[in-house]
Protein backbone atom coordinates (compact mmCIF):
# COMPACT_ATOMS: atom_id res chain seq x y z
CA UNK A 1 0.00 0.00 0.00
CA UNK A 2 2.86 2.23 0.69
CA UNK A 3 4.07 1.94 -2.84
CA UNK A 4 -0.04 2.86 -4.10
CA UNK A 5 0.03 5.70 -1.43
CA UNK A 6 3.14 7.28 -3.00
CA UNK A 7 2.00 6.73 -6.39
CA UNK A 8 -1.10 8.35 -5.74
CA UNK A 9 0.75 11.28 -3.91
CA UNK A 10 2.61 11.85 -6.75
CA UNK A 11 2.34 15.43 -8.86
CA UNK A 12 0.46 15.05 -11.97
CA UNK A 13 2.19 16.85 -15.11
CA UNK A 14 0.33 20.17 -15.42
CA UNK A 15 -0.03 23.98 -16.31
CA UNK A 16 2.46 24.90 -13.07
CA UNK A 17 2.88 28.36 -14.54
CA UNK A 18 3.20 30.40 -18.06
CA UNK A 19 5.47 28.58 -20.64
CA UNK A 20 8.70 30.09 -21.44
CA UNK A 21 6.72 30.64 -25.14
CA UNK A 22 3.50 32.47 -23.67
CA UNK A 23 6.26 34.64 -21.58
CA UNK A 24 8.17 35.81 -25.01
CA UNK A 25 4.67 36.26 -27.34
CA UNK A 26 3.60 38.39 -24.66
CA UNK A 27 6.90 40.07 -24.25
CA UNK A 28 7.04 40.97 -27.91
CA UNK A 29 3.23 42.45 -28.15
CA UNK A 30 4.00 44.69 -25.47
CA UNK A 31 7.01 46.11 -26.45
CA UNK A 32 5.97 48.60 -28.46
CA UNK A 33 3.78 50.40 -26.44
CA UNK A 34 6.96 50.32 -23.62
CA UNK A 35 9.10 51.94 -26.09
CA UNK A 36 5.90 54.10 -26.91
CA UNK A 37 6.24 54.72 -23.25
CA UNK A 38 10.13 55.76 -22.96
CA UNK A 39 9.34 58.44 -25.21
CA UNK A 40 7.23 60.12 -22.78
CA UNK A 41 5.15 62.89 -23.53
CA UNK A 42 6.72 63.59 -26.98
CA UNK A 43 4.84 60.57 -28.11
CA UNK A 44 1.55 61.79 -27.98
CA UNK A 45 2.60 64.41 -30.72
CA UNK A 46 2.82 68.05 -30.84
CA UNK A 47 0.06 69.90 -28.58
CA UNK A 48 -2.64 71.99 -30.25
CA UNK A 49 -2.28 75.52 -30.59
CA UNK A 50 -4.20 77.63 -27.98
CA UNK A 51 -7.72 78.71 -28.88
CA UNK A 52 -8.35 82.02 -30.45
CA UNK A 53 -9.07 83.83 -27.30
CA UNK A 54 -5.73 82.46 -25.40
CA UNK A 55 -3.74 83.71 -28.75
CA UNK A 56 -5.82 86.99 -28.83
CA UNK A 57 -5.17 87.86 -24.98
CA UNK A 58 -1.83 86.75 -25.15
CA UNK A 59 -1.19 89.13 -27.81
CA UNK A 60 -3.71 92.13 -26.08
CA UNK A 61 -1.30 91.88 -23.41
CA UNK A 62 2.10 92.64 -25.49
CA UNK A 63 0.57 95.01 -26.96
CA UNK A 64 -0.05 96.46 -23.76
CA UNK A 65 2.86 95.89 -22.42
CA UNK A 66 4.67 97.58 -25.48
CA UNK A 67 2.64 100.88 -24.96
CA UNK A 68 3.51 100.86 -21.24
CA UNK A 69 7.43 100.51 -22.64
CA UNK A 70 6.46 103.73 -24.97
CA UNK A 71 5.32 105.60 -22.75
CA UNK A 72 8.13 105.24 -20.25
CA UNK A 73 10.72 106.08 -22.74
CA UNK A 74 8.42 109.10 -24.22
CA UNK A 75 8.54 110.26 -20.29
CA UNK A 76 12.20 109.34 -20.42
CA UNK A 77 12.81 110.95 -23.61
CA UNK A 78 10.92 114.34 -22.87
CA UNK A 79 12.12 114.53 -18.95
CA UNK A 80 15.96 114.57 -20.68
CA UNK A 81 14.81 117.20 -23.65
CA UNK A 82 16.29 120.85 -22.66
CA UNK A 83 13.74 123.93 -22.98
CA UNK A 84 10.76 122.31 -21.65
CA UNK A 85 8.90 125.61 -19.58
CA UNK A 86 7.62 125.09 -16.07
CA UNK A 87 4.30 124.72 -17.60
CA UNK A 88 4.12 123.13 -20.83
CA UNK A 89 6.56 120.51 -20.18
CA UNK A 90 5.21 119.61 -16.90
CA UNK A 91 1.42 119.14 -18.42
CA UNK A 92 3.00 117.15 -21.13
CA UNK A 93 4.69 114.99 -19.01
CA UNK A 94 1.59 114.51 -16.08
CA UNK A 95 -0.54 113.38 -19.60
CA UNK A 96 1.83 110.99 -20.72
CA UNK A 97 2.33 109.82 -16.63
CA UNK A 98 -1.44 109.33 -16.66
CA UNK A 99 -2.02 107.48 -19.63
CA UNK A 100 0.47 105.37 -18.67
CA UNK A 101 -0.92 104.37 -15.32
CA UNK A 102 -4.07 103.80 -17.77
CA UNK A 103 -1.90 101.07 -19.62
CA UNK A 104 -0.52 99.49 -16.64
CA UNK A 105 -4.48 99.15 -15.08
CA UNK A 106 -5.16 97.81 -18.63
CA UNK A 107 -2.31 95.26 -18.47
CA UNK A 108 -2.91 94.16 -15.17
CA UNK A 109 -6.69 93.62 -16.36
CA UNK A 110 -5.28 91.50 -19.08
CA UNK A 111 -2.94 89.91 -17.11
CA UNK A 112 -5.72 88.35 -14.52
CA UNK A 113 -7.56 87.18 -17.48
CA UNK A 114 -4.77 84.39 -18.57
CA UNK A 115 -3.50 81.50 -17.06
CA UNK A 116 0.17 80.74 -18.22
CA UNK A 117 1.89 77.32 -18.30
CA UNK A 118 5.46 77.03 -17.40
CA UNK A 119 7.58 78.27 -20.67
CA UNK A 120 5.31 81.12 -22.39
CA UNK A 121 5.26 84.39 -21.99
CA UNK A 122 3.79 87.57 -23.38
CA UNK A 123 6.48 89.70 -23.75
CA UNK A 124 6.28 92.19 -26.23
CA UNK A 125 8.94 90.81 -29.55
CA UNK A 126 12.30 92.25 -29.10
CA UNK A 127 12.05 93.18 -32.59
CA UNK A 128 9.69 96.03 -31.99
CA UNK A 129 10.68 99.33 -30.69
CA UNK A 130 9.37 100.86 -27.52
CA UNK A 131 9.52 104.93 -29.34
CA UNK A 132 10.84 105.27 -33.02
CA UNK A 133 10.86 108.82 -32.31
CA UNK A 134 14.98 109.50 -31.28
CA UNK A 135 15.90 112.97 -31.38
CA UNK A 136 12.44 114.05 -32.14
CA UNK A 137 10.57 116.51 -30.13
CA UNK A 138 7.61 117.07 -27.73
CA UNK A 139 5.02 117.42 -30.88
CA UNK A 140 6.71 114.34 -32.33
CA UNK A 141 6.93 112.29 -29.79
CA UNK A 142 3.13 112.73 -28.78
CA UNK A 143 2.34 112.29 -32.12
CA UNK A 144 3.65 108.43 -32.44
CA UNK A 145 1.90 107.83 -29.26
CA UNK A 146 -1.67 109.28 -30.34
CA UNK A 147 -1.15 107.50 -33.42
CA UNK A 148 -0.17 104.42 -31.37
CA UNK A 149 -3.12 104.46 -29.25
CA UNK A 150 -5.78 104.80 -32.45
CA UNK A 151 -4.34 101.98 -33.43
CA UNK A 152 -4.48 99.73 -30.48
CA UNK A 153 -7.95 100.69 -30.60
CA UNK A 154 -8.55 100.07 -33.82
CA UNK A 155 -6.72 96.07 -33.41
CA UNK A 156 -8.96 95.55 -30.49
CA UNK A 157 -12.16 96.21 -31.69
CA UNK A 158 -11.96 94.51 -35.19
CA UNK A 159 -10.57 91.48 -32.84
CA UNK A 160 -13.68 91.73 -30.45
CA UNK A 161 -15.87 88.86 -32.69
CA UNK A 162 -15.59 85.78 -31.36
CA UNK A 163 -14.81 86.49 -28.22
CA UNK A 164 -15.98 84.88 -24.66
CA UNK A 165 -18.20 87.90 -23.99
CA UNK A 166 -16.36 88.84 -20.55
CA UNK A 167 -13.12 89.32 -22.46
CA UNK A 168 -15.30 90.95 -25.43
CA UNK A 169 -16.19 93.32 -23.08
CA UNK A 170 -12.93 93.92 -21.26
CA UNK A 171 -11.12 94.76 -24.64
CA UNK A 172 -13.96 96.84 -26.15
CA UNK A 173 -13.83 98.56 -22.70
CA UNK A 174 -9.88 98.65 -23.62
CA UNK A 175 -10.39 100.12 -27.00
CA UNK A 176 -12.68 102.68 -26.02
CA UNK A 177 -9.81 104.07 -23.80
CA UNK A 178 -7.36 104.07 -25.85
CA UNK A 179 -9.31 105.47 -28.42
CA UNK A 180 -10.21 108.44 -25.62
CA UNK A 181 -6.18 109.07 -25.03
CA UNK A 182 -5.70 110.35 -28.40
CA UNK A 183 -7.84 113.41 -28.09
CA UNK A 184 -6.00 113.73 -24.59
CA UNK A 185 -2.86 113.31 -26.04
CA UNK A 186 -3.58 115.70 -29.11
CA UNK A 187 -4.51 118.50 -25.93
CA UNK A 188 -1.36 117.83 -24.49
CA UNK A 189 0.33 118.42 -27.88
CA UNK A 190 -1.50 121.50 -28.38
CA UNK A 191 0.06 123.08 -25.32
CA UNK A 192 2.99 122.37 -25.76
CA UNK A 193 3.27 123.79 -29.35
Amino acid sequence: MTDEASAGDAVLPGPAGPSRRSLLVAASALLPVLLTACKGVQSLGTPPPPPRDIRLLTAAIAAEELMVARYATAVAQLSATPGHGPTDGDSVLSALRTVRAEHTAHLSQLRSRLIESVGTSAAPSASRTPLPTAGGGVSTVVGVLAQAEQDASDRLLGQLGGLPPTLAQLCASIAASEATHVPFLQQAQAAAA
